[in-house]
Parts: C-alpha cells; structure tokens; sequence
C-alpha cells in the first residue's frame, strides 16, 4: 500500500516581485529575501475552497428555472498549525501587521535575531499565493490575505495558530511539487515554558500561576466588496482592512471572586464602576495583558497595551471544578498601539535569521 501523506503539504509565497519591489496582487512571484519561491508549513490541517455565487434565471412562464451561470467567484479557507519560529510564523505574522515606513520595516524590524511586529496607521498589507498539495494535485490560490488569526494555548499543550484567508478564485491544479520544510528541526512553543503577566496602570506587574488556557483573535475585517468591479468575477484589486479587532479570553483555573494584588484581573474586576480598563500607559516593561512562549531555544511575546474587560463567566456544576473566564477587547494605546509581538533566535542557523526579509521598505 502506497502511502499519500507526502504528497500533502501548504505553502505560501508573498506576491512580490523582489524583497524591496512592488507588489504584484494575484500573481505568483518568487520572491527573494528568504532563499526560496516558496515556504512550506508543517500544517496540522487546512480548508482552502473556491466559492462562487451561482445565479439562477427564473421567469413566470416556466414553473421552474431554466438559466443559470456563475456570479462573483472567490477563495476562502484557513490552516491550523503549532506555532514554532518558522518562516511559516513569520509569514503569518507579516501577513497580519504588514508594514510601513517605521515599523516592521527592513526585514519587520529585525535587529539582530529579534524580529518585532507592532501596528501603525499606514500598514501596508501583503498577498500570497497559497498551493496546496492533495495527494493527486496541487491546488493554487493567489491573491490570499489574511484575514483573521487565532492564537490558543491551554495548559499541557503546544501553543497554536490558525489563519484565515480570503483571495481570488482558484487556478487550474497541476502537478505536486516535493516540499521542504525549513523548520523540520524546531520543535513548537509549549505552554510548559509559557507565562501570562498583567499590569492594570503599567507600573508593575504580576506574574499569574491559575492560568489554565488563554486565546487571541485578530480580525482584520477586510472589505471583499471593494475589491470587484463590473467586468470581473473573481478579486481585481487586495481587499482592504477595515477596522482591526483584537479580542480575547483567560480561562483561570480557580474561580478567583478578589485577588490578592491590584493587576490581576478577577471576578471584582469586571464589576467595577463603567467597567474595568487596563492601560499600561506606554511602558514598554509592563504591559496589561503579556503571553510569553518559549520552545528552550527561541521565544515568542505577544502583548497588549491596553484592554477593556468584558462580564465574566463563572459556572459550577457537580462534577467539574468551577473556573473563571474573563473575556477582553483591546483598545489603542496613547501611541495608537494596540499589540506588540516579538520573537527572538539565539542562534545564527535559524530561519528568519538576521537579513531575512519580507517588507518592502
């Protein structure tokens, strides 16, 4: 018996034509900056499928319709991977904070083996053309931006990512290709080596211990409505970001109605008077709510400056312990920020090393 688990793999391929070139939305170009056309993921699982809307004729001689063709015609689907410090991570990310004149820029704000993604007002977001192998054919989607992000860890658990795109209809299949997966020899980051810190004014913060899961979704809400025109079926120009979102929930393991200290969030908390904010006031130390990852080689931060904290959720039954679930919005800082993500190599043999890059400045 032949195995097909070979021949299925994803890629993905930012659509420019150099490091430092243009843009090129909806056509496939090999890129240069990280030493190939292509970056294949270790993928747990994956939904890219064409859409189209069907247009169906009907008139008042006929009891049933009798013309139909094809209306708008589009792609959409996600992955769902472990994170580890691979090109594929960092594509993600790339494809979720873009860049500018400022930030992200010249390699996303690579100094040294810390590469470091922040929003700015003027983000410019990529494209990829996403392949995907099926055993029998690959299949090419071009013109994919992401849409929204998930980032989930629970204790005892690799720490995950799942992506959503949107883009162009699909091409014709052809042939599979034979993928080489750049971070075959990283392992994922682990909620193990994991922490969760929170600062409610920024001038201190508190390392939590009753952390059982945390998850983060950025939703860039892209306007797809925008991106057609009379003439055409599929996506002639990048959907756009409209406004970002970035939401959240911490799952403690114990049903906390007060804490002992002033930043970590509890049942109270959320009952204040107008609701409760944390805002870290621009202190680049203490942030309100701060994930921090680490694989015992590479390292991976992700922090809010500031969160509006929504009703808790507190339950109990007879048979499960009864937790706290505090769900957050995040909100602009005084810096127009609202998230910081920072992974660091330590080592020069690492993909995303020092000189890689995916922006355009």
């Amino acid at each position: 018996m032949t195995s097909n688990f070979a021949n299925r793999y994803v890629s993905l391929t930012p659509e420019h034509t150099t490091a430092t070139g243009a843009r090129t939305y909806g056509t496939k170009s090999a890129m240069t900056g990280h030493g190939a056309a292509a970056v294949f993921g270790e993928v747990d699982d994956e939904s890219f499928a064409l859409n189209f809307d069907l247009l169906t004729r009907g008139d008042m001689s006929r009891y049933g319709a009798r013309k139909s063709i094809n209306g708008k015609e589009y792609s959409e689907g996600g992955m769902n991977l472990v994170m580890q410090p691979d090109d594929t991570l960092g594509l993600l990310l790339y494809g979720l904070y873009g860049d500018n004149a400022t930030v992200n820029s010249a390699g996303y704000g690579i100094t040294g083996f810390v590469h470091t993604w922040k929003e700015a007002s003027d983000l410019v977001l990529p494209s990829f053309t996403i392949e995907v192998g099926r055993e029998e054919k690959e299949h090419t989607y071009t013109g994919m931006c992401v849409s929204s992000v998930s980032i989930n860890a629970s204790h005892g658990e690799y720490a995950t990512i799942s992506a959503d795109f949107t883009g162009r209809s699909e091409s014709a299949v052809s042939a599979l290709t034979t993928p080489t997966f750049g971070g075959a020899t990283l392992d994922g980051f682990h909620f193990a080596n994991g922490t969760v810190t929170f600062s409610s004014t920024g001038g201190t913060s508190t390392l939590s211990t009753t952390i059982k899961s945390i998850n983060l979704e950025f939703n860039m809400n892209l306007d797809t409505d925008a991106a057609c025109s009379i003439g055409d079926r599929t996506y002639i120009r990048q959907p756009q970001p409209q406004m970002r979102e970035i939401t959240g929930t911490v799952e403690f393991s114990v049903a906390q109605t007060s804490s002992a200290d002033a930043n970590t969030p509890d049942y109270e908390t959320a009952l204040a008077t107008g609701g409760a904010i944390y805002d870290s006031g621009g202190s680049a130390t203490h942030r309100a709510i701060e994930v921090a990852f680490s694989n015992g080689t590479q390292s991976l931060e992700i922090a809010l400056t500031k969160v509006r904290w929504e009703a808790p959720s507190q339950n109990v039954s007879g048979r499960d312990t009864s937790t706290l679930s505090m769900s957050f919005v995040a909100l602009l800082d005084q810096n127009d920020v609202m998230s910081t993500i920072v992974l660091t190599h330590t080592t020069a043999s690492t993909i995303l090393a020092s000189g890689e890059k995916y922006s355009i400045a």
